[in-house]
C-alpha cells in the first residue's frame, strides 16, 4: 500500500487517528488506505468473519466521511495477527497511523501492545496519535522545555541528538513544518553524560558553558547535516539542560506534532526503540511521529 495507512477497529481511539491521518494526506497530497485486522478464527470461519469486518470497516468511514469534507480513501481487510497484518500491509507506505489506548487501570497514560510491537519493528514512519481529551501536562517540579510561540502559531517539535535516527527526524520533521507552514522546534536535550568529551578536555573538567557550547555546535550541525532550509523566523534552535525525554515530552503541551528518532544514543543495542522514544510515545501531549534511520 503507497501514502497513508491507517489502522481502524472502532474504537474512539482508532477513529481520531482516522481523522489526523485524513489531515495528513490531504496536507501531503497522499493516498490514503484504511486498514482493519480481522480476528484470528479458524479456516471455515474466516470467509463469514471477514465480511461482517468489510461492513464495519465501511461505516467507519462513511462516518469519517461525515465528519470531514470529501476525502478519497480505501479500506482493506487482512486476517490478523494483528501487529503482522498492519506491518505487511505499511511496508511499502509513506506513514502508519495509529491510534493509542486510553489510560491503563492504573492510571497511566501507556502505549498498548499492538502499537508499541509495531513502532518497535516498522520500517517507515509511525504516527501514534492520542485523544484530544487525555493530552499530556507539564511534568512536576518545574519545566525546562523552550517557552512556545505565540499562541496560534503551528508548532512542530523534533528531538535531536547527533544520531543517525535524530537527523532522519529532523529532516522529516522540517518538511512537515514546511509543507504545513509550522515552526519548527529543534530540542537537543543533553546532559554531561550524555554529550562525548569535549575536544582537549582530557584530565580536566571544562566550565558548564562550554558544554552548552558544544551542544549547540552539535544541533547546529545536525540541521545542516538535515538539510533544513527554513527561514529564520520557522526554526526555533533549543539547547536544554535536562533528560531528553522529560524535555521532549515538556516541549509537546500543545504542540501539533512531535517528531522523534526510534533510537537515539542510550539504550542497549539489542532493543530497537530506545528508551527515549517509548517515554515519549507514552506521555507525550500530541501526536507523536517515530522514524528509524
Amino acid at each position: 500500500m503507497e501514502g497513508i495507512v491507517v489502522g481502524v477497529n472502532g474504537t474512539t481511539e482508532a477513529d481520531e487517528a482516522l481523522d489526523w491521518a485524513v489531515a495528513e494526506a490531504s496536507s501531503g497530497g497522499h493516498p490514503l488506505t484504511i486498514v482493519r485486522v480481522a480476528p484470528a478464527v479458524d479456516e471455515a470461519d474466516l470467509t463469514g468473519v471477514l465480511e461482517e469486518v468489510r461492513a464495519e470497516t465501511a461505516a467507519i468511514l462513511d462516518r469519517a466521511r461525515e465528519r470531514h469534507d470529501r476525502f478519497d480513501a480505501e479500506y482493506a481487510v487482512l486476517p490478523g495477527p494483528v501487529p503482522e497484518a498492519l506491518l505487511a500491509a505499511s511496508a511499502t507506505a509513506q506513514m502508519l497511523v495509529l491510534g493509542r489506548r486510553r489510560r491503563a487501570r492504573i492510571g497511566r497514560r501507556i502505549l498498548g501492545s499492538v502499537s508499541a510491537a509495531v513502532v518497535e519493528h516498522a520500517r517507515v514512519p509511525v504516527t501514534v496519535v492520542r485523544r484530544t481529551d487525555d493530552r499530556g501536562e507539564p511534568a512536576a517540579g518545574g519545566s525546562h522545555a523552550p517557552a512556545p510561540p505565540p499562541s496560534g502559531t503551528p508548532r512542530v517539535v523534533v528531538g535531536v541528538d547527533t544520531s543517525a535516527p535524530s537527523v532522519t527526524a529532523l529532516r522529516h520533521a522540517a518538511e512537515v513544518a514546511d509543507r504545513t507552514g509550522a515552526v519548527l522546534e529543534a530540542v537537543f536535550a543533553w546532559q554531561i553524560t550524555t554529550l562525548a568529551p569535549l575536544p582537549g578536555s582530557w584530565g580536566w573538567a571544562p566550565p558548564i558553558s562550554d558544554y552548552e557550547h558544544f551542544a549547540r555546535e552539535c544541533l547546529d550541525a545536525a540541521v545542516t547535516a538535515a538539510g533544513v532550509d527554513l527561514a529564520p523566523d520557522r526554526l526555533r534552535r533549543h539547547v536544554v539542560h535536562g533528560q531528553a525525554a522529560k524535555v521532549l515530552i515538556e516541549a509537546s503541551v500543545g504542540a501539533d506534532r512531535l517528531v522523534v528518532g526510534a533510537r537515539g544514543l542510550g539504550g542497549f543495542d539489542r532493543l530497537l526503540l530506545g528508551s527515549t522514544s517509548r517515554q515519549v510515545l507514552d506521555f507525550a501531549g500530541c501526536p507523536v511521529t517515530v522514524l528509524h534511520a
